[in-house]
């Protein structure tokens, strides 16, 4: 009996030890969103640049830059790359424009085209593909909409609430998205038809910085240093209290494994879902951690506000 407890503790401190990155990718600038599709790690940069690495090897296989533009002071500057994302070989960005409105661009054999261009006015805060021809926008101002590619128009558009947008997660399917707010409540919606299914509440209490959507489980990492894992049948909640912000978080693809970017020091925990004990402490990530994303139940990727992408493996 003795010798079983000592193998369990032994266990648990192993499996709870701090791990650093297994590659660490610099880019052109500071980080501003990652996304990880097919095993490629697509990054936008305030240098004006999206980059695409190969996940297996931290190879850079790709890099687009984007025009300068002019501040308001009048001097030419890189624009910042907001959100990204990839479908096949095409990518897509949501790219700083000179008014202060920001532009969406599909990318094709390397070639910038504009979908949604400045004069349109939109404050895009993030962008993501549902298909070959649709895209769901969401604005600054929590207005999400779904554009058709083809026609260059929207089919719908809804404000989930008239609190400030913070970040939506299409569930694995992509039938489904979650959005979250500075209300701290999360909308469920049908992505082709923009019917609001369910709100989620209660959780967090401020501003949900970003959430994550897989199976029956939606992750928010939030300003009030909460992190909560909503489970969707019956709407209830398991609540991750950090010592700081907790400005990311991620699911594993089975929902068994939850991640938080948990103190002042930008360490990363990762949580048994079940047990609600820690398992992994990664320490490695210089500034604010701003995405984290579960490639496999094994292997994450975490990008903060610098130049620096980290590769995580865990036992």
């Amino acid at each position: 009996m003795k010798l079983f407890l000592f193998l369990s503790l032994l266990t648990n401190v192993l499996l709870s030890a701090a791990l650093v990155p297994e590659r660490t990718i610099e880019t052109a600038g500071t980080v501003q969103h990652i996304a990880l599709v097919e095993g490629k790690i697509i990054a936008g940069t305030s240098a004006g640049t999206l980059e695409v690495y190969q996940l297996s090897d931290a190879t850079k296989l790709s890099q687009t830059k984007f025009p300068n533009i002019k501040d308001f002071t009048g001097d030419e500057v890189a624009p910042k790359v907001f959100s990204v994302d990839m479908l096949g070989n095409t990518l897509l960005a949501v790219v700083q424009a000179s008014n202060g409105a920001r532009e969406l661009y599909l990318i094709e054999e390397g070639k910038p085209k504009v979908l949604i261009d400045a004069t349109a006015n939109l404050f895009i805060s993030k962008a993501q593909f549902v298909d070959k021809k649709h895209i769901l926008v969401a604005l600054l101002s929590n207005e999400i909409f779904l554009w058709d590619i083809q026609t260059k128009k929207e089919i719908y558009r809804i404000q989930p609430s008239s609190s400030h947008f913070s970040d939506f997660a299409l569930n694995e399917t992509k039938s489904r998205a979650a959005s979250a707010c500075e209300s701290g409540e999360i909308t469920l919606f049908d992505v082709l038809s923009g019917k609001i299914t369910q709100v989620l509440k209660g959780g967090n209490v401020d501003n949900v910085y970003t959430v994550d959507f897989k199976k029956d489980k939606v992750l928010c990492a939030g300003q009030d240093r909460r992190g909560i894992v909503y489970t969707l049948q019956n709407s209830t909640y398991e609540r991750f209290d950090g010592s700081f912000l907790i400005y990311a978080g991620a699911l594993s693809p089975s929902v068994t494994l939850g991640a938080f970017a948990f103190n002042e020091q930008n360490d990363i925990v990762v949580f048994d879902l079940a047990t609600k004990a820690k398992v992994h402490t990664l320490k490695g990530q210089k500034s604010t951690l701003n995405t984290i994303i579960f490639a496999t139940e094994k292997e994450l990727v975490s990008s903060s506000d610098d130049q620096f992408i980290m590769i995580w493996r865990i036992p």
